[in-house]
């Protein structure tokens, strides 16, 4: 009961910081937080295509690879899993040579091996197209955890834009 007082109104202001967090989370990847994550992945395919890749290039594309199925298990982006997983066992190959003598040395592609990777990194591509940058964060916190419960080692970056 109000005892014969006018009920009181409780407003709340809107939170400008709030409502950007908010759009951020719902929007896609910008052109430029596209770049910013795909620019070293295409990077080090060029390496890779060149027969000049070191291991972190390797672990560039692998990561991005695991990423790929991850988003492909979030259901975001699917029927890819395939190519994805060609991907994986072609970098694993790959790796099996580079590291034949204990310590990496770069090693030249199979054909098969190069289109492989080539297709992973294309989907990717489009996969992140299509993410909400919300759908993009738990996608590599996913592809994280895996990588860390499977004793894998994870290189921190920046994730300002993914």
């Amino acid at each position: 009961m109000s005892h014969g007082r006018p009920p009181r109104r409780v407003r709340f202001a809107p939170v400008p910081h709030m409502m950007s967090l908010v759009v951020r989370q719902v929007t896609r990847l910008t052109a430029a937080e596209l770049g910013h994550v795909l620019g070293p992945i295409e990077t080090s395919m060029r390496a890779l295509r060149e027969g000049v890749a070191s291991e972190l290039d390797w672990q560039m594309l692998a990561s991005a690879v695991e990423i790929a199925i991850a988003v492909e298990d979030k259901g975001v982006v699917r029927g890819m899993r395939g190519h994805l997983e060609a991907a994986e066992r072609a970098l694993q190959g790959i790796k099996l040579r580079a590291m034949a003598t204990g310590e990496w040395v770069p090693t030249a592609l199979y054909y098969q091996e190069l289109d492989d990777v080539k297709a992973a990194v294309e989907l990717h591509r489009f996969q992140l197209e299509q993410l909400s940058s919300a759908e993009a964060t738990k996608a590599l916190d996913l592809a994280t955890g895996r990588v860390r419960a499977a004793g894998g080692r994870v290189i921190e970056r920046d994730r300002s834009a993914a």
